[in-house]
């Protein structure tokens, strides 16, 4: 029987070396979340977001473009 590529990714992880390359993953990831810089980045990204969010001309774009993907 074939399984999926789901199966396959987490048959991976569950392996020892899938385990150790999460492990590592994950302590990467919580080495950024602690750095400055990307702290900076993350609330500089969050700003623009934000800004955007607030701009009618931005609000009426995305909704125009929520309506056209609704519509398929």
């Amino acid at each position: 029987m074939a399984t999926s590529l789901l199966d396959r990714i987490l048959q991976y992880f569950r392996s020892p070396q899938g385990k150790k390359l999460a492990a590592n993953a994950q302590a990467k990831a919580e080495r950024l979340a602690k750095d400055p810089r990307t702290q900076r980045a993350i609330k500089k990204a969050q700003d623009r977001v934000q800004a955007a969010a607030s701009d009618p001309r931005t609000q009426a774009r995305v909704r125009s473009f929520v309506s056209k993907i609704n519509k398929r």
